[in-house]
């Protein structure tokens, strides 16, 4: 396989979504094959010039998202990932106009309540304390930078993206990726309303309390709250 993987330099981005995305736009071109093998981990570090935790996180996302195959013994492997390419490709054909707002944030009461639900009872501990630790990052990144929009928009993702992974349910994922790149704008709309950075920190530390309790009506309560406040939120910036 010629090398077409190129260093991760976008330091606004986490590093590991800047590799998936990578991979999936080297799916799309046709550079990377279904049933073609990815070099080991240390190469892949080395190729984008970031951590082997940072290609890690990626490759776990990946396989969440039917992207790779880990054969254990053999390596990681691309896979055909037809929903997900689907899902995501039609995600970018909407127009977000205001009753689309409201729809996805129907959609997302229904999905991301029920995420957090089932990441409260099958997250590992590992993966609980890496949502609180992503948490405490967020908080202390953010108050460094004064609320920077794409820094919070960016944490932010990054905090829903890891609880629909850790709810363990491959097809969720798959949906959600499509819809979350859609709410990118929507995001960042949200991100300038006076006061929602802080609320949103604090949503996201009483979700990752909750699931790391082990309290599934909890941890849907909070998602359900913080979904509802930050549509809320939307609504008053119109």
């Amino acid at each position: 396989m010629k090398n077409c993987f190129y260093p991760v330099v976008d330091e606004k981005s986490s590093k590991s979504q800047k590799i998936v995305t990578q991979i999936r736009e080297l799916f799309s071109d046709g550079k990377l094959k279904p049933g073609e093998k990815l070099p080991p981990e240390r190469e892949l570090a080395v190729l984008f010039n970031v951590s082997r935790t940072s290609v890690r996180e990626a490759i776990r996302t990946m396989a969440a998202l039917d992207l790779v195959e880990i054969k254990v013994g053999c390596g990681i492997f691309v896979k055909e990932a037809m929903l997900y390419s689907v899902i995501n490709n039609a995600a970018h054909t909407l127009v977000i106009s205001r009753d689309e707002v409201r729809s996805l944030f129907e959609i997302r009461r229904v999905l991301e309540t029920r995420a957090a639900a089932w990441a409260a009872l099958r997250a590992s501990e590992e993966e609980t304390a890496e949502l609180a630790e992503l948490v405490r990052e967020a908080s202390i990144n953010i108050r460094l930078k004064k609320n920077d929009i794409d820094t919070a928009s960016i944490y932010d993702k990054r905090f829903h993206s890891t609880v629909i992974t850790i709810s363990q349910n491959q097809v969720l994922a798959k949906i959600m990726s499509g819809i979350f790149d859609v709410l990118d704008k929507v995001r960042m709309r949200s991100a300038t309303v006076p006061g929602r950075v802080s609320q949103s920190i604090n949503d996201h530390e009483e979700i990752a309390e909750a699931i790391a309790a082990r309290d599934p009506v909890r941890a849907m309560e909070a998602m359900f709250n913080h979904i509802d406040s930050v549509e809320k939120s939307i609504g008053s910036c119109r």
